[in-house]
């Protein structure tokens, strides 16, 4: 096996067959500095991405021409809209950057990714268990822009991204394109839950002061109506 492509993060290439191994093993990682375009709507996917090292970010453009992030893909984890559009021989259906750290993949193209879907039950249990776990998140996220608070999905999101200092390093616009909503909504929010003493906002950094209280408004059943700042999107900006 090659050094970047190893089984600590993709496990499934040990129960690999020995010559399907080695072919994967074969292919050379690329390297992309930090949000570097790599692939734009309509492009031919020509196969599979197997992360390993930084992330990549997908997401789609709305019509008023903000973005709004669909999924991330860390180190060990595959793009499922490559895998769909290889399969099917679809152009590409979104947009894909490096993320903020950069990334590095190895590419099986798309003859190589034929073949083993085909004649490998490892790598085609592979490619099924990345589709349906990846769906699940997708359904999540369209639940979340179509009927969440701001609030809610930005708290959300500061849970999942604090780091062990609590803080997640972030611009309120880069917010605003993950969430898929105006850099004005997200402002307005974060000072919400700053009156409310759960964040502290700083020039790229926001501070989780207060876990629970975070966490009571990112539940599903969080009741809007118990605080008088809670933003919704203003019709149009979904």
């Amino acid at each position: 096996m090659g050094a970047e492509l190893t089984d600590e993060y993709f496990p499934f290439l040990t129960r690999l067959a020995r010559e399907n191994r080695a072919e994967l093993g074969a292919l050379a990682a690329t390297r992309v500095a930090k949000h570097e375009p790599l692939l734009r709507r309509g492009d031919p996917a020509n196969g599979a991405y197997l992360v390993v090292s930084g992330s990549l970010r997908v997401y789609y453009v709305t019509a008023e021409g903000r973005e709004a992030t669909l999924y991330h893909v860390e180190a060990g984890g595959t793009c499922v809209l490559s895998l769909t559009s290889t399969l099917g021989q679809e152009p590409y259906p979104a947009w894909v950057d490096a993320g903020p750290l950069g990334s590095e993949f190895v590419r099986v193209p798309s003859p190589i990714f034929h073949g083993l879907f085909d004649g490998d039950p490892a790598f085609r249990k592979f490619v099924f268990s990345a589709l349906a776990g990846r769906v699940f998140e997708l359904m999540r996220t369209l639940e979340e822009t179509g009927s969440a608070l701001v609030d809610q999905r930005v708290a959300r999101y500061l849970l999942e991204q604090r780091g062990p200092d609590d803080c997640v390093r972030v611009s309120q616009q880069a917010l605003a394109g993950e969430l898929g909503t105006a850099r004005e909504v997200v402002f307005r929010a974060l000072r919400a839950l700053a009156q409310r003493k759960l964040v502290e906002t700083g020039r790229l950094r926001i501070r989780v002061l207060d876990v629970n209280g975070l966490a009571k408004i990112a539940r599903p059943d969080y009741d809007a109506s118990a605080s008088v700042n809670a933003t919704r999107d203003p019709p149009g900006e979904r």
